[in-house]
């Protein structure tokens, strides 16, 4: 082991957890330019805004069933935050979540997130080793991070990844290779030509990898979780504008993996009385991601459990008629009902029936209920 990686081993001391958190990255550059003085801290790391911060005042959501309107509450009104990018110099990268690291071992708050809105803090206090690492690789090339937690799920790949393309625009010509987490299926990686991005051009970081860069640009990170800001939106549905046509003549139920939590109890049911009503019946993991933008910019009304498959909503067109089922025991409304919203779709919401003895998040959905719902929308 060189001097320079015995170094940053011991800077890892005492192993348990970063040696802090870095809530802002910008206060933390600019903290450091005073520091240095003015000369010095222009040739350190540096920031600039792209998106500003913006208020957003949603239309209420509608359901002909079981109103439960406080988890819609603090979804209808609040501030996406504001979008910046960063060079940083003498960093680390860490593994599928993406965490940045200072070469002091203290890592940036705002690059990654985890689901369910849980702090950062706690996840290092439920895994007290995840920043440790024995060794390290220099990476040897200018790198930009296209990793957050989950990025090999769909909703977060669409969600949380792509739109971060957007603030690296001004740099393109500046980085080597777009770090992706290993773990992101093949059929996701396939729409980055799109964006202007070619696979050679991709660095897989695999789970636990460690790399040091002298250069690494990061983006922050789309909004709070969940609540996509109205620019990411845009840009997503710009990069797709030429696949497909808009017809807007198609059904769409889209079902949700065997293998997945929060079924639907009686879907077989379910699935003869949208039949009878001309849905097509669609399995979205079977299908590419060019497959679904396809579908769903010719869709009418869509029909969908809460999950990611609903994430296809980003590219149906406005008016389009959505009918989110609910779990009593997993009610998050910051993911489709927040772009649902903000892309004008006539959104309605249904909450199952939880059932004794079965599994958490599985319900029974009523027929009458969505029968009627149908009735109000066709």
């Amino acid at each position: 082991m060189n001097l320079i990686k015995l170094k940053a081993f011991f800077l890892q001391f005492p192993f348990i957890t970063p040696k802090r958190i870095i809530y802002s990255c910008e206060e933390w550059i600019t903290d450091s330019f005073k520091s240095k003085g003015n000369y010095m801290g222009q040739r350190g790391s540096w920031f600039k805004y792209v998106y500003s911060s913006n208020f957003l005042h949603l239309h209420p959501p509608k359901t002909l069933g079981v109103q439960n309107p406080l988890p819609f509450k603090n979804n209808q009104n609040f501030y996406t935050a504001k979008s910046n990018l960063y060079q940083l110099q003498n960093c680390f990268l860490l593994g599928y979540m993406g965490l940045v690291l200072t070469k002091k071992n203290e890592v940036f708050q705002e690059f990654t997130h985890n689901f369910n809105i849980s702090s950062l803090k706690k996840f290092f206090l439920k895994n007290p080793f995840y920043t440790f690492s024995k060794t390290f690789e220099n990476a040897g090339f200018t790198g930009a991070v296209l990793i957050s937690p989950q990025s090999h799920n769909y909703y977060h790949w669409l969600s949380d990844v792509l739109p971060r393309i957007k603030l690296y625009e001004d740099v393109f010509s500046e980085i080597d290779f777009f770090c992706v987490s290993s773990n992101v299926p093949e059929k996701f990686l396939d729409v980055l030509p799109q964006f202007g991005i070619p696979k050679e051009k991709l660095y897989r970081v695999n789970e636990k990898e460690k790399l040091f860069f002298n250069y690494l640009y990061v983006a922050s990170l789309p909004g709070s979780e969940g609540r996509a800001p109205v620019w990411a939106i845009e840009y997503i549905k710009e990069k797709f504008v030429g696949i497909g046509t808009n017809s807007q003549s198609e059904k769409i139920y889209l079902r949700r993996g065997d293998k997945n939590p929060r079924q639907i109890l009686n879907e077989t049911e379910i699935i003869e009385a949208l039949k009878l009503r001309g849905f097509k019946i669609i399995n979205p993991d079977e299908l590419s991601v060019f497959e679904q933008i396809i579908l769903m910019k010719q869709a009418k009304v869509v029909i969908s459990a809460h999950g990611a498959a609903l994430t296809n909503l980003l590219f149906v067109n406005e008016n389009t008629a959505v009918i989110e089922i609910f779990s009593p025991q997993y009610f998050r409304t910051d993911c489709f009902y927040t772009l649902s919203a903000i892309k004008n779709l006539n959104y309605y919401y249904i909450v199952g029936e939880k059932v004794d003895g079965k599994p958490w998040g599985d319900v029974k959905v009523s027929i009458e209920i969505l029968e009627k719902t149908l009735n109000e929308l066709i």
